[in-house]
């Protein structure tokens, strides 16, 4: 091979980006801070390999998310990679690459579902087959009513985690599951009955050819036959392709299903190289089962030895917050910035003035060039919650805004709950002008109240016909809510949450909003409403707050009517502002690979942002989410009890 050097377009590599580029060391894994270019250092070694004269078609790119994917053609096009070869490389992230590996083996194609909503049937359908089941020894331990619809999200996001840690397979052996065997696991044995029973139904009962596939499932499905040895015994290796070089972005987002594959892939292709890039302080994933360790000794125990290069000066943002990030995570960080990113906190008496503050901060563009677009401003929140105050402050004074990564509080399923109760104790539910939102709103009421639409129809499809048929006549006849509520909702609710919702009813009906903050939340009791259709602690807590942060913003009306239409009207401008170009309203999670001119981050405040404690979590969501920021990053604080990790940045003092 030639020892040509490859030479960029448009950068000069850092001596470290060099070292990674020219590197021949068989096995290497690059520590990297958030915004060093952890990418386009990917795209050097790549290129360098290139130069060399290692054939395209033997290269192999691996990344955890489309927008990695992305990110990495844009690099290889910006340093000079040529079209037509970009086009032979493969670049591709970790679930396509085993769902192509998969029909490989399999031969032919089944169905790929991309969202919750097309898989929420089968959760359905395996939750009754769970709680129906004359067989189970421990139906105690199934204390949730209703028909489960409230659980989807949480089992959902409990099945990718039980997926991504392999950990039924890693920990459990031949074991029988039992309520005392899942609770060694933690785990909750009815999410663990109804994930065996959800997989009987992907898999249509047949273990080597699946009915259907939802993200990651791919990559489970390839680990869980790699683990078994007897699934290839007549059959080649499914992952010798003869390749020369692998590179893995976004390392630290690595579970062990995804760590299973690449340990395989590498075994199967003894002579390629490898180069993964991580930042262990990134990993928020935890979810899905990302852990750092993938990064570290497990990967010298279960793969072998490995050289470790740094990565370190960032180009994203400045000295002043690349020290505050540096001291957050322990590690040292330089900026090649020539940014001068300023890093402030604004501390207040009161959330209302801490969203006056915001408000006069969007207005005038503070932190952004006058080219940049309102989108380069970007709130970053710790949990959705916390939102709804500042929402209906946004709109309130004009404020345009989107969302992203989670659902603007007037479409969540609890308060559509309360905007169903007081439309029926008022008899305005012909005021609430979408029919989506109507119908949302019938099926939050059935929802909570753990309650059906009365059918004398058998199968499971046609008993959720029936009650779309009764949804769609309400929804078109606003009218018949009374009927629907008396006749659907109370008559078949179960004892509990009849009590419950009749009490909020009646509170409903008064028009003083000052009663409506006194009594509602304590008549309706959300939390033990939420409990009984929900599983996930932190679920039924997202509950319990956003409702009485919702009645807690009634507050600034005279009386309850117009606390509701205020409600419908602030749904109608938040729908109309969807296709502007406005501020980002955000997850930390959701805005983790972006970048942004300016990041507020509001209620740093103790015991608010680090729940649970000073966990390696908080830290990493702090730590991503900081590093978003370009030209400014805001903390916003209550005066009397800021958070400690602003202490610990070195941005206030120790008390």
């Amino acid at each position: 091979m030639s020892a040509t050097t490859f030479l960029p377009l448009g950068i000069t590599p850092t001596p470290e980006q060099l070292a990674i580029q020219l590197g021949r060391h068989k096995r290497v894994i690059v520590e990297a801070n958030a915004g060093a270019a952890k990418t386009t250092t990917l795209a050097l070694r790549l290129a360098q390999a290139l130069a060399r004269g290692a054939d395209p078609d033997r290269l192999l790119v691996l990344t955890y998310t489309e927008a990695a994917v992305t990110a990495m053609q844009q690099a290889l096009a910006r340093i000079g990679v040529a079209a037509n070869v970009r086009r032979r490389l493969k670049v591709r992230t970790f679930d396509d690459f085993c769902r192509a590996r998969l029909q490989h083996i399999e031969g032919g194609n089944l169905v790929h579902y991309t969202h919750p909503e097309q898989l929420k049937p089968y959760v359905l359908q395996a939750i009754e087959r769970v709680m129906s089941n004359a067989d189970e020894r421990h139906p105690d331990e199934f204390a949730v009513e209703g028909s489960g619809e409230a659980m989807v999200e949480g089992l959902l996001a409990s099945f990718t985690h039980l997926k991504g840690t392999l950990q039924w397979a890693m920990e459990t052996g031949d074991q029988v599951l039992t309520p005392t065997l899942a609770t060694e696991l933690g785990r909750d044995y009815l999410t663990l009955r109804t994930f065996w029973a959800y997989e009987q139904l992907r898999r249509g009962g047949h273990p080597d050819h699946p009915v259907f596939r939802a993200p990651h499932d791919a990559t489970y499905d390839l680990a869980s036959l790699l683990l078994d040895e007897d699934a290839f015994v007549d059959l080649p290796p499914p992952l010798a392709m003869g390749l020369h070089l692998v590179l893995l972005d976004e390392m630290h987002d690595t579970n062990r299903a995804m760590f299973t594959v690449l340990r395989h892939l590498l075994a199967q292709n003894p002579q390629t190289a490898f180069i993964g890039v991580g930042d262990r302080d990134q990993v928020i994933h935890a979810l899905a089962g990302a852990e750092a360790q993938f990064m570290g000794e497990t990967f010298e125990r279960e793969i072998g030895p490995v050289e470790r290069l740094p990565l370190t000066a960032s180009w994203r943002f400045g000295t002043n917050l690349a020290q505050a990030v540096g001291q957050l995570a322990r590690k040292s960080y330089q900026s090649l910035s020539p940014l001068r990113t300023a890093v402030q906190i604004q501390a207040f008496e009161h959330d209302k003035d801490a969203h006056r503050h915001i408000v006069s901060v969007i207005r005038d563009r503070v932190g952004l060039s006058d080219a940049a677009p309102l989108s380069s401003l970007a709130i970053l929140l710790r949990q959705p919650h916390q939102s709804v105050a500042l929402e209906n402050h946004l709109l309130d004074h004009g404020v345009d805004y989107r969302t992203q990564g989670f659902d603007t509080y007037l479409m969540r399923p609890e308060v559509l709950l309360v905007r169903g109760l007081i439309a029926c104790a008022h008899n305005t539910f012909e005021q609430i002008e979408r029919p989506e939102t109507r119908a949302g709103i019938l099926r939050a009421l059935l929802m909570f109240a753990a309650s059906f639409v009365e059918t004398e129809a058998d199968s499971k499809e046609d008993r959720f016909k029936a009650e779309q048929e009764a949804i769609d006549q309400v929804v078109q006849s606003p009218s018949l809510i009374h009927y629907f509520m008396d006749n659907q909702v109370l008559r078949n609710a179960r004892g509990g949450a009849r009590r419950h919702i009749e009490a909020a009813l009646n509170v409903a009906h008064t028009e003083a909003t000052d009663i409506l903050m006194d009594r509602f939340v304590r008549a309706l009791a959300p939390r033990e409403l939420a409990a009984r259709v929900m599983v996930l602690a932190d679920d039924i807590a997202q509950v319990d707050a956003n409702v009485q942060g919702l009645i807690a913003s009634a507050a600034t009306y005279d009386h309850v009517p117009s606390f509701f239409r205020a409600m419908n009207e602030r749904e109608m401008r938040q729908q109309h502002m969807r296709d502007k170009d406005c501020i980002v309203l955000s997850s930390i999670e959701a805005a983790k690979g972006l970048e942004f001119d300016h990041v507020i981050l509001p209620r740093m405040n103790r015991g608010e942002f680090a729940i649970g404690g000073n966990t390696p979590d908080n830290r990493n969501l702090l730590y991503v989410a900081m590093t978003r920021a370009r030209q400014q990053l805001t903390f916003l604080c209550d005066r009397q009890r800021p958070s400690h990790y602003l202490v610990d940045l070195g941005l206030l003092p120790a008390r």
